[in-house]
């Protein structure tokens, strides 16, 4: 079902479900360029795909936080996939689990020679965690660029969502090498941000055609 849009003016390509994979052996031959989308558990990212790719369920919205154990493939368009990372940071995951995701995660990052960019998604209300910077330290070795996309912006008065902002933009210069500043502050509930984002995703990725 195709969400009604208050970004009536913007053109978004149309989208659909690749796959899940569990393992490296399953992730798709392809020469897209891609973009991949990771973040706490509970920063809304599933919701702000399907708001981005204008899909009310393409990306499965969990009400268990810590539940997407698989890395999602999704063709955005003729020339782009966009790829869902499973969460990290819910405390109920078991140790084990963790691990599985942790090299996971490592085999895609060090695999995927068409990724261009990884959008960490940030929880305006949370700020950086210890836990966002060790993915972006993560990112670090492998030389992904980072771009940082504040999340849940209309869960903010006006006052304290300048404030937070301002407290992201000090700390992130120092968090990466590779970071696409500045931040991208977006709401998956109403909108507001998106198109700033896919202007800066269309960047990211006209260079793959460059």
């Amino acid at each position: 079902m195709v969400v009604k849009s208050v970004e009536m003016s913007l053109s978004i390509p149309p989208a659909e479900f690749v796959l899940g994979a569990v393992s490296a052996r399953q992730f798709p031959n392809d020469e897209r360029a891609e973009i991949a989308f990771v973040g706490r558990s509970n920063v809304g990212k599933s919701s702000l795909l399907n708001r981005l790719l204008n899909r009310r369920h393409l990306a499965r919205v969990s009400r268990t936080p810590g539940r997407t154990r698989e890395i999602n493939f999704f063709h955005v368009g003729e020339l782009w996939s966009f790829v869902d990372l499973p969460g990290y940071g819910y405390a109920s995951v078991g140790q084990v689990q963790r691990s599985v995701w942790d090299q996971l995660l490592g085999s895609y990052f060090g695999q995927r020679r068409n990724l261009r960019a990884v959008v960490l998604l940030l929880d305006l209300r949370r700020g950086l965690t210890e836990l966002d910077q060790e993915l972006l330290r993560h990112l670090d070795q492998y030389g992904i660029p980072a771009l940082p996309v504040a999340t849940k912006v209309d869960k903010l008065k006006s006052n304290e969502r300048r404030q937070a902002l301002r407290q992201l933009a000090a700390v992130l210069p120092d968090a990466s090498h590779f970071l696409l500043l500045p931040v991208v502050a977006v709401s998956a509930l109403n909108g507001e941000g998106l198109p700033d984002l896919w202007q800066r995703l269309q960047v990211v990725l006209a260079d793959h055609l460059t």
